[in-house]
């Protein structure tokens, strides 16, 4: 299944059309379009983009502190949360495993971006209104969330 939508198309959506696609994350800028589709194995399909230089980006709560991550790069925290990036060679099978487990936790969210530059990070809990990740400053990017469990991914493309 492929589902392709465009920015007429989602402003069509009656709820924000990051519930609509369920999104991890909120976003400040409507995308050109988005594409939702099933992919044969998620894994795979993370470690291709990872090798096409796309990053992954991980916000968890500051604890617990899993050992996995005092290898990767902090983009960011606040007094609730914690923000990561991970690249090709800093990924593992337990950052995998990890984030197999987690993939429903509320308080966690994951997604490969194409571009970090410009890109703005609000950490839920900031400004105590929102609580999800929120992203602006997308301009010309590519954002794949994975849905692990069911092999199935959301691309966003901004032009």
């Amino acid at each position: 299944m492929k589902t392709t939508y465009s920015r007429a198309e989602l402003l069509k959506l009656d709820d924000p059309f990051e519930y609509e696609l369920g999104l991890p994350l909120k976003i400040s800028d409507l995308p050109s379009s988005v594409m939702e589709e099933d992919i044969l194995d998620s894994k795979m399909k993370l470690l291709e983009k990872l090798a096409e230089g796309y990053s992954l980006i991980i916000q968890k709560p500051r604890i617990p502190t899993e050992k996995v991550f005092s290898a990767f790069q902090l983009l960011d925290e606040n007094e609730f949360m914690k923000l990561y990036v991970v690249d090709e060679t800093a990924f593992t099978e337990a950052l995998w495993d990890l984030l197999y487990e987690r993939e429903y936790d509320l308080h966690w969210a994951f997604f490969l971006l194409k571009e970090r530059k410009d890109v703005v990070f609000e950490l839920p809990y900031s400004g105590g209104e929102t609580r999800a990740l929120t992203l602006s400053g997308l301009h010309a990017n590519t954002l794949i969330h994975l849905r692990l469990e069911v092999d199935e991914s959301v691309t966003c493309r901004w032009d």
